[in-house]
Order: structure tokens, then C-alpha cells, then sequence
């Protein structure tokens, strides 16, 4: 599969409980999961979502990463594709988005990431192999 700039390249549901968060998705979208083992150890308890065919669903359940942090609704994040991450940053902080993860390697073949967030405060992930 090849991305292009801009395409979706993942999701993530956050949540407080993520044992919970696996049995209730297995149950209700017959999803399976996989443990992120060789991530940054910030990603601790992080399950990929595999769909009930076996293949990746381009996802994952992610633990918040500290009680206060939202979850539901105002704390799902899309990734987005890009070719250099930093320099997309830098082109979104001018356009008057805010840094709210910054460049982390996610282990492995997995790629890169971070998140920023619009001038609305909504999260846009943005990802590179």
C-alpha cells in the first residue's frame, strides 16, 4: 500500500482501561489485538487492532497517559501521512496549531509520529515511515 501525502494512516481510541476498551471492542466488532512491544515506553499496555479477518486495521487502543487526560470523544486522533514530520510541524505551529506530542519514534518498522493540535484544539497525528 502506498500513502500519500495527507491520506489516513491511523487511528487511535484512547481510553482509561485498555484490558476493558479490548473486551468490549472484541466483543462488539470482533477485533483481536497485538501488543506494541518494541515502542518508545511511553506506549506501555498499547494494543494494535487487528479486524475480525486478521488484517491490521490501521489502528490502536492507547492508555491515557495520565488520569486527567480526555478521553471519548475530545481525544481520538487521525493520523495523517506526511513526508517529513518536523517540517510539517514547523509549516502547522506558523499556520497556529499547538505542539502536543512532540517527534517520537514508535519502535521497529512502526515509523514516526506526533500529534498537534488545531487552532480549535482538536489533535491531528501525523505520521512517516
Amino acid at each position: 500500500m502506498s500513502l500519500h501525502r495527507g491520506a489516513l494512516a491511523w487511528f487511535e481510541i484512547h481510553v482509561r482501561d485498555v484490558t476493558r476498551a479490548a473486551e468490549f471492542y472484541g466483543t462488539v466488532f470482533g477485533w483481536t489485538f497485538d501488543p506494541l512491544g518494541d515502542a518508545d515506553e511511553s506506549l506501555d499496555g498499547y494494543l494494535v487492532i487487528r479486524t475480525a479477518d486478521g488484517e491490521s486495521g490501521n489502528g490502536g487502543i492507547a492508555r491515557t497517559a495520565t488520569p486527567d487526560e480526555a478521553v471519548g470523544r475530545e481525544s481520538s486522533v487521525l493520523y495523517l501521512h506526511v513526508d517529513d514530520i518536523p517540517k510539517t510541524v514547523e509549516v502547522a505551529l506558523t499556520a497556529g496549531a499547538t505542539l502536543h506530542r512532540p517527534l517520537m519514534n514508535i519502535g521497529g518498522a512502526h515509523g514516526l509520529c506526533a500529534v498537534i493540535r488545531d487552532p480549535d484544539g482538536n489533535h491531528v497525528g501525523l505520521w512517516s515511515s
